[in-house]
């Protein structure tokens, strides 16, 4: 049987990837037509395995097998009702992602602090609060590059993943939630760094990181201290006792993180947790919000970290990844 570039295209589709998601992720300057020649047809499946971080060898078989390239030693914190299988892309993609942002950021790793060390380092420099503008700078200043994942090609998304190649960390965010969420996850996942739970070539995902408590175990439970502590210091434990307009619950939610170093997203989120405010408090988080997407901040820091030298479309497809 001759390989085409029809049976790439019928290999990854029976993963739920259609032909217009692989174009896509292939370069601008690409045709199909370059694949009729054995060597063009190579070089589209070694295209393909760097975007979707799959086995080469499985792939330039014919007809061609995928087979992912996942971290070594993973541990997944899944929601009832979902598989390793189902989240088996959304990892490869992070990898991916996190494979291209390494090779073009040389800051050396340096192990992050406790909560209590992280939290006053920040305050330090004059900030109110530990926001996720400060969080961020703090990652990268120590080199855990942060990565929001919104590529179209995932079907099923998490919430994070902390994942290490060759022994240098990332963080890989992918929730969409405008304003607040994002703060708590990436304070979660530098838990898993700082406390030591990662692997030289492991990855740690999270698909609800704000899941029961209850149903966690104690690593999640202890990533979730740290990034409690990290965020509110001793106030630990916010409730909120009485419903109230947004917008006052809003000027009460800055008034209540100026006196105690909180973010106010993280007032309102510690509190929806701990009570039956979900509803007025996701409310009022759009109303801090302003309009600001939290997903955008992660992206400007990425691109503002990253090499200006990097490939052409090593930079082309790091952008289709984080949904640029």
């Amino acid at each position: 049987m001759t390989d085409t570039i029809q049976n790439l295209y019928s290999a990854l589709n029976a993963y739920g990837l259609k032909k217009r998601d692989v174009q896509a992720i292939l370069p601008s300057w690409w045709e199909d037509q370059i694949a009729e020649t054995p060597a063009g047809l190579q070089q589209a499946k070694l295209i393909v395995a760097k975007a979707l971080n799959l086995k080469v060898r499985p792939l330039v078989e014919d007809p061609p097998r995928v087979e992912f390239d996942l971290p070594e030693m993973r541990r997944f914190k899944l929601v009832k009702g979902t598989t390793e299988d189902d989240v088996q892309l959304a990892v490869a993609l992070a990898r991916s992602a996190s494979k291209l942002v390494l090779s073009a950021f040389d800051r050396e790793f340096q192990q992050p602090g406790s909560a209590e060390e992280v939290r006053a380092r920040i305050l330090a420099t004059g900030k109110p609060w530990v926001d996720l503008e400060s969080l961020l700078d703090y990652c990268w200043q120590v080199g855990v590059p942060v990565i929001h994942l919104a590529s179209a090609l995932m079907k099923k998304k998490m919430d994070g993943i902390a994942m290490a190649t060759k022994g240098r960390p990332t963080i890989v965010l992918s929730s969409r939630k405008a304003c607040g969420y994002l703060l708590f996850h990436l304070a979660h996942e530098l838990g898993h760094i700082a406390l030591g739970h990662l692997d030289p070539n492991g990855a740690i995902v999270d698909t609800n990181i704000q899941d029961d408590p209850d149903s966690k175990d104690e690593a999640e439970q202890a990533a979730d201290a740290y990034a409690i502590r990290l965020l509110a210091g001793e106030q630990d434990r916010l409730s909120l006792s009485r419903f109230m307009p947004a917008a006052t619950l809003a000027r009460m939610a800055e008034d209540f993180g100026r006196q105690h170093a909180i973010d106010p997203t993280h007032v309102l989120l510690n509190s929806a947790h701990n009570g039956n405010f979900w509803p007025l408090c996701t409310k009022t988080l759009g109303v801090l919000a302003e309009g600001r997407k939290d997903h955008d901040l992660v992206s400007k820091y990425l691109f503002e970290n990253i090499q200006e030298d990097i490939k052409e479309d090593s930079l082309s497809l790091l952008g289709t990844l984080v949904g640029q």
